[in-house]
C-alpha cells in the first residue's frame, strides 16, 4: 500500500471512530442525565418500561418507609400492591418503599412514638392544624429541611406543578420549608353529608339548610321513623359544626379574626366561649333525644360507624368537587349529598403534605420518591387504586371503575400525591378537576394567609392547654355533657393552663405580621 493510500485509510478510520463516539454520546444525551430520573407523565406500561440510560453514577439501592393515615384498612392486597410499586421504583430510582398505612386514630400516637424512639423512617404525611401538625413538629426538630437546592436537584418537576402564588404557604415560622405540598383542593368549606335516600324519602329541601341548626327538624323525622338509623353521626374526630358568621377563619387556620374589622381583632376561644354556649346546649339536647349516637364521645373514628351505612347525617370539613364518590364508599355504598354550612376559605397548600424525617438516612432519595408521587401518573394511580384488571377496570383515558371486593381500596387519593393526576371514578363529573381549580382560585383568601404561630416561648402552656382540650372538647362537641355545668369548668382550666398568656403572645405575633403586610 503506497503512502497516499495509507494516509487516506487512516483518515477514513478516524472519521468512522469519530462518528461512533458522537453516536454513543447522542444516545446517552437522549436519556435522562439527571441523578433523579424524570418520570414520564403517563407511562404506558408498568415496571416493564426500560429505564433511561444515565451518564451519572448508578444510584445505590435503598429501602424507604412511608407512613400515612387512612380512613380504614386498605385491604388484604396491600402487600401485593406494595410489591408492584417496588418493581417500578427499582427501575425509576433504584429504591423500594415499605408502605405503612395507619388509621386516623392510630396515626398521631404512632408518629410520636417513632419520633421519640428515633426509629428510622423516611416519609410521613403532615398538615397544618391536623395530623402531624407542621409547625409544632418542626419546633421539636422532627422534620428535615427541604432546601431550594434539594428541590431543584431532586424534585424540579413536582415543584413546577405548584403555582408560585401558593408556595409561601409552605414556609415555617423560621422562613424555611420542611415539607412538600400535595397539590389538590386548597379551599375548605364545612358541609353536612346527608344520605340521598333519606333526602328523597322525606323530601328534604337542602337549599333551606344554611347552618347546623337548620337540620334539626330532619333529625327529628329520622328519629321518629327510622329506628335502625343514626340521625347524626359524631365521634372524637368529628371536630364540630360550630360556625360564627362574623368571624373569618376555618379549622386549621392559625388565627381567627373579626370580619369587616380594620384592626383584624383576634377571635379566641376564651373570648367567644360564651357565644358557643347555645351551640353546645343544642348538641346536648340532641344527644339526650337520641339524635346523636350515644358512643360519640368514646368512638375514635366516625368512619367505623359510617361504614355500616346507617348514618344519615355527618360532617365534612373539606367538601370538594367529586368528594361525594369517596363518601359513598365510606357510607356503606349509599349515595350522599354535600350541603354547605360555611363559606369557602382558601386554606393554602399546606393542609396536606409529605415531610421527611430529620433522622432519615436517605433524605434525597425520599424527595425523589415524593417527586414521583406528584408527577408520575402511573405510580400515583397504582398506590391510589391498585393494579389494573385486578383492583379496577380502566373505562377510558379519564375514568376507571373500582372492582368491588377486589382486596385493595385505601380511599385516600388526597394522601398520596398531586390529586390532579387521579383517574375519575363513576359518578364524578368530567370537569371535576377544573372545578377544583376554580374552587381554589375563587375561595376567600384570609388575611392570615402565610401567618404561622411560633410557639417557642409558650410550649409548656400549649401542652397543658392541649391536655385540657382532650379532657373536655370531645364531650362538649358531641353533646354528651351538660354545657351549663361543664363549659365554665373548661374555661377555668384553660385559664389555669396559661391560655390567656398564649392568646397575648399570639396577639403580639399577629400584630407584627399585620404591620409587615401593611395591614396595620
Amino acid at each position: 500500500m503506497n503512502n497516499n493510500k495509507k494516509r487516506l485509510f487512516a483518515t477514513l478510520l478516524s472519521v468512522i471512530l469519530l462518528f461512533g463516539i458522537l453516536a454513543a454520546c447522542s444516545s446517552n444525551n437522549n436519556g435522562n442525565n439527571n441523578k433523579a430520573p424524570t418520570p414520564s407523565a403517563e407511562p404506558s406500561t408498568a415496571a416493564s418500561d426500560t429505564p433511561a440510560e444515565s451518564t451519572e453514577p448508578a444510584l445505590d439501592p435503598v429501602k424507604l418507609t412511608f407512613l400515612y393515615p387512612v380512613a380504614a384498612d386498605p385491604g388484604p392486597d396491600q402487600k401485593l400492591v406494595n410489591d408492584e410499586i417496588n418493581k417500578y421504583l427499582k427501575e425509576k430510582i433504584n429504591a423500594t418503599v415499605e408502605l405503612k398505612p395507619l388509621t386516623f386514630d392510630e396515626y398521631e400516637p404512632k408518629l410520636n412514638a417513632m419520633l421519640a424512639a428515633n426509629e428510622n423512617f423516611d416519609i410521613a404525611w403532615s398538615s397544618k392544624g391536623w395530623l402531624g401538625n407542621y409547625q409544632p413538629y418542626i419546633d421539636r426538630g422532627a422534620y428535615h429541611e427541604i432546601t431550594d437546592d434539594m428541590i431543584a436537584k431532586y424534585a424540579p418537576e413536582a415543584r413546577a406543578n405548584i403555582p408560585d402564588k401558593f408556595w409561601p404557604d409552605m414556609l415555617a415560622a423560621d422562613g424555611k420549608v420542611y415539607g412538600f405540598p400535595i397539590y389538590q383542593v386548597a379551599a375548605k368549606q364545612k358541609s353536612l353529608i346527608i344520605q340521598k335516600r333519606f333526602i328523597d324519602k322525606y323530601n328534604l329541601d337542602v337549599s333551606s339548610i344554611h347552618t347546623y341548626s337548620d337540620i334539626e327538624p330532619f333529625l327529628q323525622t329520622l328519629k321518629e321513623n327510622e329506628p335502625d338509623v343514626v340521625p347524626l353521626g359524631l365521634a372524637q374526630n368529628s371536630r364540630g359544626m360550630y360556625i360564627d358568621p362574623t368571624v373569618a377563619g376555618t379549622d386549621g387556620s392559625p388565627v381567627y379574626y373579626k370580619k369587616d374589622d380594620s384592626a383584624y381583632t383576634l377571635s379566641t376561644f376564651l373570648n367567644t366561649a360564651n357565644d358557643r354556649l347555645p351551640y353546645f346546649q343544642k348538641l346536648h339536647e340532641w344527644y339526650e333525644k337520641g339524635y346523636i349516637n350515644q358512643d360519640a364521645p368514646v368512638l375514635q373514628n366516625i368512619n367505623d360507624l359510617k361504614a355500616k351505612g346507617n348514618v344519615a347525617v355527618s360532617i365534612e370539613f373539606t367538601s370538594k368537587p367529586g368528594g361525594e364518590i369517596g363518601e359513598k364508599a365510606i357510607n356503606g355504598g349509599n349515595d350522599v349529598v354535600y350541603v354547605p354550612i360555611s363559606e369557602s376559605y382558601f386554606t393554602g397548600i399546606a393542609s396536606a403534605m409529605h415531610v421527611i424525617n430529620k433522622n432519615s438516612k436517605n433524605p434525597e432519595r425520599a424527595l425523589m420518591l415524593i417527586n414521583l408521587l406528584n408527577t408520575d401518573k402511573y405510580l400515583y394511580n397504582l398506590i391510589c387504586n391498585g393494579i389494573e384488571g385486578k383492583h379496577y377496570k380502566k373505562v377510558d383515558d379519564q375514568y376507571i371503575e373500582p372492582i368491588e371486593g377486589s382486596g385493595y381500596a385505601p380511599n385516600g387519593d388526597w394522601v398520596f400525591g398531586n390529586q390532579f393526576n387521579a383517574y375519575l371514578k363513576p359518578g364524578m363529573a368530567a370537569d371535576t378537576w377544573q372545578k377544583t381549580i376554580e374552587l381554589n382560585d375563587n375561595a376567600v383568601v384570609l388575611a392570615s394567609s402565610g401567618f404561622t404561630v411560633n410557639e417557642e416561648n409558650f410550649k409548656a402552656e400549649v401542652a397543658n392547654i392541649n391536655a385540657v382540650k382532650n379532657e373536655y372538647e370531645t364531650a362538649l362537641e358531641t353533646g354528651a355533657v351538660d354545657p351549663n355545668k361543664v363549659l365554665p369548668e373548661y374555661i377555668s382550666k384553660l385559664k389555669a393552663s396559661g391560655a390567656e398568656k398564649v392568646d397575648a403572645e399570639v396577639q403580639k405575633q399577629w400584630d407584627a405580621f399585620l404591620a409587615q403586610k401593611g395591614l396595620k
